[in-house]
């Protein structure tokens, strides 16, 4: 039945699903280094999870790598989140490359004096040919595609664009060549997007994808992962600040 994973917070207990196991990909940093390579007996390593800030995209639109500027209230839930940073600096900022993500992660460098290192492995779901699109209209205009998708969505690629595990597979391509640099006792902050962060959540706690859409991931929140003895955990989801340990 797989093993289960104690959240605090709002969180129940998550189980591990065989899929997660059966699908976990086999990724290599550019020094070819597995993803899976955890012998290092050292301080535990934390990654804070960012969603990007509020955009002005217009309610039941399909939304997924359109390239949208935060809105002003994005930039003030951002701002909040920032100045109430209350732990040591990161030493590591990694942002999507898309200008909402590329936006909050300049506020971030901006109070921390780091430079912010842009990778289009952390961008949201490629929807393809229903990007920008309003759910409705893509539900009547495209029913039956739309249908099998809707029943398939983990495996399933949007039109000309990508499936959830297709998500999972890069995001966690990224998390690979992370784990594989990285010390264990760095702070790594990354900036990225509701679908992206869902995928690396599954990904490195090995939770069934299909689990996905019931993780709440809000614009301007924060979720912290500990990494230690070769194991993530969720110390806290999708808050409104980042809470002391």
């Amino acid at each position: 039945m797989g093993e289960c994973y104690q959240v605090p917070g709002a969180w129940h207990l998550l189980r591990v699903g065989s899929w997660a196991r059966a699908h976990r990909p086999s990724l290599h940093c550019g020094k070819h280094v597995s993803c899976r390579r955890t012998q290092r007996p050292h301080h535990p390593m934390d990654l804070i999870l960012v969603c990007h800030g509020a955009t002005d995209s217009a309610p039941g639109v399909c939304i997924g790598q359109a390239d949208l500027a935060l809105s002003s209230e994005g930039f003030t839930g951002v701002q909040r989140l920032a100045a109430g940073w209350s732990a040591a600096a990161p030493r590591f900022l990694f942002s999507s490359d898309l200008r909402c993500a590329q936006q909050t992660a300049q506020v971030f460098a901006a109070r921390f004096a780091i430079e912010p290192l842009a990778d289009a492995r952390l961008r949201e779901m490629d929807f393809g040919r229903w990007e920008g699109r309003n759910w409705v209209d893509i539900s009547r205009n495209d029913a039956d595609l739309h249908r099998h998708w809707r029943d398939n969505w983990v495996i399933q690629q949007a039109p000309d664009g990508e499936s959830f595990a297709d998500v999972i597979r890069r995001t966690g391509a990224w998390l690979a060549a992370l784990l594989s640099s990285t010390a264990q006792d760095d702070c790594v902050l990354a900036i990225a997007h509701a679908g992206s962060i869902r995928a690396l959540l599954c990904h490195a706690l090995g939770l069934s994808p299909g689990r996905a859409q019931g993780i709440g991931i809000e614009p301007a929140r924060v979720s912290r992962l500990r990494h230690a003895h070769g194991q993530f955990e969720v110390r806290h989801m999708n808050t409104t600040r980042f809470e002391p340990e």
